[in-house]
This record gives C-alpha cells, sequence and structure tokens, in this order.
C-alpha cells in the first residue's frame, strides 16, 4: 500500500503545473488534443519499421520529414545507396539560447505477428485496463493507464511523437522553444547504426551543439523523470557443443551416445554461481569505479525492488542483495538462444541431436573491451576441459581426439559510454524535468546501448539521456506498447526542455547561441 501511495504521489506531481511559465498551459493542451495526437502517433506506428526492410524504412523517412515540416522544421535526409537513411530535422531559435542536438531512432526489432494479442505490430491500436479502446469519432480523451500497442510504440517512436507534440503545445500556448533544435533520426539503431555512423562521420558539424540529448530508454520503475550519462556497450559468443557427427536414434543409440543439450546446459551453468554473479576469471576486473557524485545519485533513487518481482512474477532476483541501478553499472552475461535438434518449430523427431548451440550476450560497462571479453567467455569454455575450435567446424580427427568439443564464434561489439554527472547543461535538464519536490531519478548507465558515444566522444558534445516511456512497455518482444500517461507527462517534459534557461556562465558549443 505504502508503495502505491508514493506511485501515485510522482503521478499527481508530474501533472501538476511545474516550475517554468507555460508548462500547465502546455498540459491544459495536452488534455484538449488528446485524440490529434493519439490518431498521428497511429499513423507513424502503422509503417512498418524493421530495419532491413529497406522499402519501409524509406517510408518511414518520408512520413518524419512531413511531420516534422508541419512544424516548420527544415529537413535533410541522408543519400545512402543501402540501409535506412538518417534524417535530420532543423528548427533556428530567434533569439536562441544556443543549440540542442536530440537523438532518436525510428527503427524497431523485428517481429512474429502469431505472438502479439492486442493487435499487429503494425496494425496499433489503444487497450485501457477494461479493453480495447474505441476510436470513433466520439472518442477525444483517454484514461491516462490505457496503453498504445505496436512495433516501436516506446522504442522509439514514443519520444518523436512526444517532441513534435511538444512543438505544437508551445507555439499554441503562446511560446515556441528556447533553444535552437538539430533532430536526428536513425533509422538502424536496433542494427548497429551504420548510416548514422556514416553520417556524424560525413557531416558531423551539422550535429554540433552546447548539448546532446538522446531520447530512448526506459524510465525508472518508480515513473519519476530519469536521465542517464551513459550507455552499455556489447559483446558475444556462439557456442556450438558437437557430440557426434549426425543425429542419431534414441532408441538405438541412447545411453551410448552423450547428448550435446545436457553437455551445453552444464557448461552454461559453470559461467554463473547460484547467487547469479558471472564466474568468468577476470569478467569484473576492468570496470571503472562509480564516482562517489555517481554513487550518491544511486542511493538517492527509490527502492523498486519489491515492486518490480511483483510485476515481472519473480520470486527470486539475481544476487538479491544488490539493487538493479547499482547493476546496471555492472557487465552482464546472458543466453538469449539456444537451440539443438531443430528446436520446437521444427516437427518433432526421436533422434539425439548432433551439436547444441548458445547464443550468449554481453552487455558491457564502461572500461571493458569487447574483445577482451570474449576471450574471457571462450577461455572458460577450455578451462572446464573443453577443446575449442573458434570460427570453423571441428575435423574428424578433432572428434576423436576430444571428448568435449565446441566451436566458438566470437561476434563484434562496442564498448561502453560514461561522462559526467557534473555538466552543468545537463543539470539545467534536471531542473527542466524537476516537479516540485520530485527531482529525475539520475543514472550513471542505461541498462540499453545506443549511439551515445558519437557525440561524446567523436564529436565531442556534452552529452545527457532522458528517458520517457514506461519501464513495462515490452520493448524488443510482442506487444511493445506505451502507457498514454508517459506520453502525456513526455510532451510536457521535453516543453520544459526547450524553453530551459541556459545556466549563466556556460561556454557556447554552437553557433546558435546569444553572445
Amino acid at each position: 500500500m505504502r508503495t502505491f501511495v508514493a506511485t501515485l504521489l510522482v503521478a499527481t506531481a508530474l501533472l501538476a503545473p511545474g516550475r517554468l511559465p507555460g508548462q500547465s498551459a502546455v498540459a491544459r493542451w495536452t488534455t484538449e488534443h488528446q485524440r490529434d495526437v493519439v490518431d498521428e502517433f497511429l499513423t507513424l506506428l502503422s509503417v512498418p519499421n524493421v530495419a532491413r526492410n529497406d522499402a519501409d524504412m524509406r517510408r518511414n523517412a518520408s512520413l518524419l520529414g512531413d511531420m516534422f515540416r508541419k512544424r516548420g522544421f527544415t529537413v535533410e535526409t541522408q543519400q545512402v545507396t543501402s540501409g535506412a537513411p538518417v534524417v535530420l530535422a532543423s528548427l533556428d531559435a530567434s533569439p536562441s539560447q544556443g543549440v540542442l542536438t536530440l537523438y532518436i531512432h525510428y527503427d524497431g526489432q523485428a517481429v512474429d505477428s502469431t505472438e502479439w494479442t492486442k493487435c499487429g505490430p503494425f496494425a496499433p491500436c489503444v487497450h485501457s485496463t477494461s479493453g480495447k479502446v474505441s476510436l470513433d469519432a466520439a472518442t477525444r480523451t483517454f484514461d491516462a493507464e490505457a496503453r498504445v500497442y505496436g512495433r516501436s510504440a516506446s522504442d522509439d517512436k514514443g519520444p518523436i511523437m512526444a517532441l513534435l507534440a511538444a512543438v505544437d503545445a508551445l507555439k499554441a500556448t503562446g511560446s515556441k522553444p528556447a533553444w535552437s533544435l538539430r533532430v536526428v533520426l536513425d533509422g538502424q539503431e536496433e542494427g548497429g547504426s551504420a548510416n548514422f555512423r556514416r553520417f556524424v562521420a560525413a557531416s558531423g558539424d551539422k550535429l554540433k551543439a552546447d548539448l546532446a540529448i538522446t531520447l530512448d530508454g526506459p524510465r525508472h520503475p518508480s515513473g519519476r523523470p530519469t536521465m542517464y550519462y551513459g550507455v552499455r556497450g556489447s559483446a558475444g559468443v556462439t557456442l556450438t557443443v558437437f557430440a557426434s557427427r549426425n543425429d542419431l536414434h534414441s532408441g538405438n543409440y541412447g545411453n551410448w551416445a552423450p547428448d550435446p543439450s545436457m553437455l551445453l546446459g552444464r557448461l552454461l551453468g559453470s559461467m554463473k554461481d547460484e547467487a547469479g554473479r558471472v564466474v568468468v576469471a577476470g569478467f569484473y576486473d576492468d570496470v571503472t569505479p562509480l564516482t562517489p557524485t555517481e554513487k550518491r545519485a544511486l542511493a538517492e533513487a527509490p527502492n523498486v525492488e519489491a515492486v518490480l518481482a511483483r510485476e515481472f512474477g519473480v520470486a527470486r532476483p539475481e544476487r538479491p542483495d544488490v539493487r538493479l541501478e547499482q547493476k546496471l553499472n555492472e557487465p552482464t552475461l546472458n543466453v538469449l538462444q539456444m537451440e539443438s535438434g531443430g528446436g520446437f518449430s521444427a516437427p518433432g523427431r526421436t533422434a539425439i541431436p548432433a551439436s547444441a548451440t548458445a547464443r550468449l550476450a554481453m552487455r558491457l560497462v564502461h572500461g571493458l573491451d569487447p574483445q577482451k571479453m570474449n576471450d574471457r567467455v571462450i577461455q572458460h569454455v577450455r578451462t572446464q576441459g573443453y577443446f575449442v575450435v573458434v570460427n570453423r567446424d571441428p575435423t574428424d580427427a578433432e572428434r576423436l581426439a576430444h571428448p568435449l568439443l565446441a566451436r566458438a564464434d566470437a561476434r563484434g561489439g562496442r564498448a561502453a559510454t560514461r561522462v559526467s554527472m557534473d555538466e552543468p547543461l545537463a543539470q539545467a535538464v534536471a531542473r527542466a524535468l524537476t516537479r516540485g519536490a520530485t527531482t529525475p531519478v539520475q543514472l550513471p548507465t542505461l541498462g540499453g546501448s545506443m549511439p551515445f558515444g558519437e557525440f561524446s566522444e567523436q564529436l565531442k558534445l556534452p552529452t545527457v539521456g532522458v528517458s520517457l516511456v514506461n519501464h513495462d512497455n515490452n520493448q524488443h518482444g510482442p506487444d511493445e506498447n506505451l502507457k498514454l500517461r508517459n506520453l502525456w507527462e513526455g510532451i510536457d517534459l521535453l516543453a520544459s526542455i526547450l524553453v530551459m534557461p541556459r545556466p549563466a556562465g556556460t561556454p557556447v558549443r554552437s553557433s546558435g547561441a546569444l553572445p
């Protein structure tokens, strides 16, 4: 009950008038225009956006260009021969506090429509706790707890819609952005952002700003506005354990042929202790320690362990003595896929499979080298008695010589990025997100990965992330959703950022600021 009351107080504080002039007017405008915002959002979600389909991604880019031009932005679309283009939308303020570059991605993860239960991934719908919401002409407002279902509703088209509506709301209430805006829309974030990285290398000057803000990731489970100062990197290894040259009849050769699935299960189980801590040698050795400021920020975040356990049906999390916020600053090791015998999607057969495969993924934190982490996992396999071949199948001689035999295929990865929490413009964002006594949760590291370092390291820009969407949004999975409360609050929060004052004495890093 205490947790429920605290959550309710947070939600009430967010909907209350804020500290900057015009915020209450923005909230009123949003209430009056809920249906218009939802209709435009559903149109955007209706365009399929799996990045490997170039034609669909170009449709997205074209629609997004039209949506930004409608608000007075000038739009440039990257010319590419393949893949999704980068869209750059610019809006100059006069007078201007400076330039803000906002990063959002418009691609989404692949879908299996048979797994979606509310509506198709690209036939978005609105559901409340009582069922599907009618979108007839009489529906003008929505229950704030209702959710929009569709691929990329939260990751990451929701922030695009919130930003556009924030610009609309400021204009309609007699205000306007105080900062010149450069909105860069990435169409390949879920697949490595290759075209975005090319855009930065060739046209990075167009993104120069006083502050870069990435709009991605879920808000803290407490519901409070959330900021982050870094993102995780990635690495991964696919392991295949071999038992025989081919599948063998389970009756004729059961109790004789080794079962690779059993072998693989034991091998994977050797990588973590009973509490869930990774026991691969050196796994945590190179992690950059948190600063006193970062430790203090984590300690100030609300404790949501009980809430998460109840919401996700988890009786005991890994290492329950350590809070989630702390674990976000440690590397992870997880098995994302396993396969043997053709998998459950194949017709059942009574044969012991010849091999079993698992795809391991690591989320890295600051200080860790992807190649070194992959090497540590492969070395752990060797310490378990396995003869390991790398990036190739074993020979017949190797099969006969080694009872424990595995193939390792290391995947490329990226290092993690983290910046200081003490950047004055980032703290100006924190003040803009504050509602009364409710301050944003500030995390040193977001759980996911994205092109954060392109701004903070390659372009040398002060960079911060802002999360808007609900934490229980099913991103990357079926029934991805955005809670409408988060959309309405996101409009208000982004409007606050767009009109925030520039802190006195901050250096001018762009050509768009007043002298």
